[in-house]
């Protein structure tokens, strides 16, 4: 699981790195998550749609304990980071 937390603190520090909370900015990013799991569509996922997910799973974590472990173990955390990564190392 230190893995995982891992992931969460480079998160926190690459793109919230004044502690703004500034994601999820996307309000139906719940819906949006289940939507590309059920379609296993990662990469139409837009930057803003990712990194929405991904705080909205640390955020949610605090109320539904063990969250953003189980998404880690389950490989969605892992298939949004990729997706992400792609954006990142695709900007012009």
């Amino acid at each position: 699981m230190q893995l995982a937390q891992d992931v969460k603190d480079f998160l926190w520090a690459e793109y919230d790195t004044q502690d703004d909370l500034i994601y999820p900015n996307i309000d139906n990013w719940d819906d949006l998550l289940a939507e590309t799991i059920e379609a296993d569509n990662y990469d139409a996922l837009t930057k803003e749609e990712v990194l929405s997910i991904l705080f909205g799973l640390i955020h949610r974590n605090r109320i539904v304990e063990g969250l953003w472990w189980s998404m880690f173990e389950r490989g969605v955390t892992q298939k949004l980071l990729k997706r992400l990564l792609s954006l990142d190392t695709n900007k012009i």
